[in-house]
């Protein structure tokens, strides 16, 4: 059984916002002209916390080879929604019944626990809330420009020589940008 991440075109990896970042604003000439590797995750992972999982959902996916029909299975620690259920490559859909039939699963909210009517090899798609884990977390794109815009903001503020009107000037863009980030992202569909 393994964890990974699962990047729709939708969704874009904590390493590949760090990435980005060190190409777009660190460099000769650039707002931020020296940084390490190291402060920009620092900051990337602490912009995350800052969102909270209400607004920023990452998307993993859980595998096992061995799934019996029937049987519950307790959901990942971290999980927040489900989004796709897959049995031996087949799509199974959410049922009401707590002993759903073959093509449908169901979930136990109260246990955290996950019935499936299918036997065989699991593919499980969710939201997690555990954003700050791993870089390899994959958050929406639709928040990839607040993500720079607070990873900017956090870094000029920890530096002693930055001038008081430009920090005021990034607050104001880094709140504007998580506020679009967050009313977008209320009416957002990850269920495709």
């Amino acid at each position: 059984m393994a964890i990974t991440q699962n990047i729709s075109d939708a969704f874009i990896s904590v390493n590949d916002i760090v990435n980005n970042f060190i190409i777009s604003y660190t460099g000769p000439g650039k707002i931020i002209p020296d940084s390490k590797r190291t402060e920009i995750v620092f900051h990337a992972r602490r912009c995350l916390q800052e969102f909270a999982y209400e607004t920023l959902k990452s998307q993993f996916t859980y595998t096992d080879s061995d799934i019996v029909a029937g049987t519950e299975y307790s959901l990942p620690s971290d999980w927040v929604s489900v989004i796709k259920v897959e049995i031996s490559g087949t799509e199974l859909e959410e049922s009401a019944d707590a002993t759903p039939d073959p093509g449908f699963y169901y979930v136990n909210y109260s246990t955290n626990k996950i019935v499936y009517g299918d036997g065989g090899s699991l593919v499980l798609t969710y939201l997690s809330n555990a954003l700050t884990t791993s870089e390899s977390a994959a958050i929406p794109k639709l928040a990839e420009q607040a993500m720079y815009s607070c990873m900017i903001y956090d870094i000029l503020a920890n530096r002693e020589n930055t001038r008081p009107d430009v920090l005021q000037r990034l607050l104001i863009e880094k709140t504007d940008k998580l506020e679009k980030a967050k009313s977008r992202l209320v009416f957002s569909n990850f269920s495709s």
